[in-house]
């Protein structure tokens, strides 16, 4: 693995990257960065090009002006653009939480590019309306705890109240944490994240919730069943209302079961992302 910075129209942004072959964007959940998939880039890459950008306001990757709106139409458009300036005409793209929401949009955005998606713990996506108020109002003062004055304790902290068994925190993520929440815009840019994303929860533009029968990509989605910020039942009730999707329940997991079980979700994607390639190519064949 290894982190790369490109300007995007003026924005420096970073992602983590390795591998070749099918593109898979890897996108974080509010609040964190890239450095969240350590424990899958690598496996992933295995088989993939895998692509883990910090998004808008994130990580290490520069904040813009929302003017007071939602962040989800400047995040789509920027991750289109790195996906431009990496010359990727197909990917896949695999979100957590936030990241989920992120991933849904950028299948509406350009559903000729992206070929498959995996949707991983997401109220985002799943929640109706006013659930979504509720968990984004949680999530924000889980995170600010540790962002308004953060030590390498309150950033363990944060992650630990989100997943199931706080051992499965990732120690090789937390200095990295640690160093872009000392960063000083970082707070001011993660509160306007929560601040626009709460703004939009009742939106059918910047959200997905009423348009779920529309994503015909083949859709994964994993979620843990002790997930605080994902209902198990509505992601249930989501799955239902989707062309070509399938649910995966993590036992004994929380938020981040990517994180709290890497070898079991690795090979859950792997073998998702590898099928769907070969049902994509037999299709093409077929209309051929």
């Amino acid at each position: 693995m290894r982190s790369k910075f490109v300007d995007i129209d003026g924005i420096r942004t970073r992602y983590l990257h390795e591998g070749a072959g099918k593109a898979l964007f890897m996108l974080h959940g509010v609040g964190i960065s890239g450095d969240c998939f350590i424990r899958n880039i690598d496996p992933l890459a295995e088989r993939f090009a895998v692509y883990a950008p910090d998004m808008l306001g994130h990580g290490f990757t520069d904040a813009v002006d929302y003017r007071g709106g939602p962040p989800q139409p400047h995040i789509v458009r920027h991750l289109g653009k790195l996906a431009d300036r990496l010359g990727l005409e197909r990917y896949s793209v695999a979100g957590s939480s936030f990241g989920a929401l992120i991933a849904a949009l950028m299948y509406f955005d350009r559903p000729e590019r992206v070929e498959s998606l995996i949707l991983i713990g997401s109220g985002s996506t799943f929640h109706p309306a006013e659930e979504q108020r509720l968990t984004l109002e949680a999530a924000f003062e889980n995170g600010s705890r540790a962002m308004v004055d953060p030590t390498l304790s309150s950033c363990r902290q944060r992650m630990a109240n989100i997943c199931h068994d706080p051992a499965s925190v990732a120690e090789e993520m937390l200095l990295v944490q640690l160093t872009y929440y000392g960063l000083p815009d970082r707070f001011d840019a993660y509160r306007a994240t929560i601040s626009g994303l709460i703004g939009s929860v009742g939106s059918d533009e910047h959200r997905v919730y009423s348009r779920l029968e529309r994503i015909k990509a083949p859709t994964l989605i994993v979620t843990g069943r002790q997930d605080i910020r994902a209902q198990i039942a509505l992601h249930e009730e989501g799955c239902r209302r989707m062309p070509d999707a399938r649910l995966v329940i993590f036992e004994r997991c929380g938020h981040l079961p990517f994180l709290e079980y890497p070898q079991r979700f690795n090979q859950l994607a792997t073998d998702f992302l590898a099928n769907t390639g070969e049902a994509l190519l037999a299709r093409a064949s077929q209309s051929g």
